[in-house]
């Protein structure tokens, strides 16, 4: 299904849902927009073999996040601004990619400075290198979101994973599609995000732990083929993962019979990002004008506007 206004795509189900027409209460953000978990294939260190195998990766029709290294000449290869342009994100991952303990902003503007002069797009995300902790403090007034390396296990809707340092897997050398999906399943039942950070690929001497493109590709193919996981970027479900929890902390205030949610965003949160939410009934406006029910189940609430409002 192609995606919504909102550029969030069409969750399982074959809509036709009725707007409630019941009391107006609460208000129900819809987990990962409505999919039973989320997973996010990201891609570190712009090595050869990402460029090389890029044709097969995109022939998979699913939007992946590569964070480069821009110290390296395979930063300034063509295939990233192809990349871009076929919907993926581009995030940063230093220009040293120094993980030694000596962390600095310095090198992390370098290689943000570096992304907006050669591709004219923001980088919303970054991952440190290595997962090096020394990053994490430094990234929180930089990104929304800094990926580490571990744990290895789900990041839950109202879990206690840290934004500024966030787990993810890392397959080992040769990693059958099997582990992949084992990884995948167990997200999936959990109703988590599955974030996985590869380097390379098999025969790519530079890559730590390659792996075997056809078994990489067969394993997002079967990710595909469950039909109720988002596959999503690293800043698309990263922000509705965060704007979710914004909302969780909304405050809230009465007047007449009208119910206003208001909640503060992250700092460096990206924008034009949207929740998905469900009522039991009533009348849900933002900016005084009231918003469309999707009968797939839900309304959609901009993120931005800072606040929403329930009516009878």
């Amino acid at each position: 299904m192609p995606p919504a206004a909102s550029g969030l795509p069409t969750p399982p189900g074959a809509g036709g849902v009725p707007k409630p027409s019941g009391t107006p209460g609460a208000i129900t953000v819809l987990n990962w927009a409505g999919f039973k978990g989320a997973v996010t294939y990201s891609f570190d260190d712009d090595n050869t073999s990402q460029i090389q195998n890029y044709p097969a990766l995109q022939a998979l029709g699913v939007p992946f996040t590569f964070y480069l290294w821009t110290g390296k000449t395979e930063a300034s290869n063509s295939i990233w601004a192809t990349a871009l342009k076929d919907g993926h994100e581009i995030g940063n991952h230093t220009m040293s990619h120094d993980s030694s303990g000596h962390c600095t902003a310095a090198d992390i503007n370098s290689a943000t400075t570096f992304i907006q002069t050669k591709l004219n797009t923001k980088a919303w995300t970054m991952a440190a290198p290595n997962g090096s902790s020394c990053f994490a403090p430094l990234s929180k007034g930089l990104f929304f979101i800094n990926r580490g390396v571990q744990p290895s296990q789900p990041v839950l809707p109202n879990g206690n994973s840290d934004p500024s340092s966030l787990n993810c897997y890392i397959p080992g050398t040769g990693q059958q599609a099997s582990v992949f999906k084992t990884n995948v399943d167990d997200g999936r039942s959990k109703g988590g995000w599955v974030i996985y950070v590869v380097h390379g690929f098999t025969g790519d001497g530079s890559a730590y732990q390659p792996v075997d493109i056809a078994q990489m590709t067969a394993a997002i193919s079967y990710t595909k083929s469950l039909g109720d996981m988002w596959i999503g970027t690293m800043v698309t479900v990263g922000a509705y993962w965060l704007g979710q929890k914004a909302f969780a902390s909304a405050m809230t205030a009465t007047s007449g019979t009208d119910k206003t949610w208001t909640w503060t965003l992250p700092g460096q949160f990206p924008t034009g990002k949207f929740l998905r939410v469900k009522v039991d009934g009533g009348t849900l406006k933002q900016k005084g004008v009231a918003l469309a029910w999707d009968p797939h189940g839900y309304y959609e609430i901009a993120l931005d506007a800072g606040s929403v409002t329930l009516s009878p």
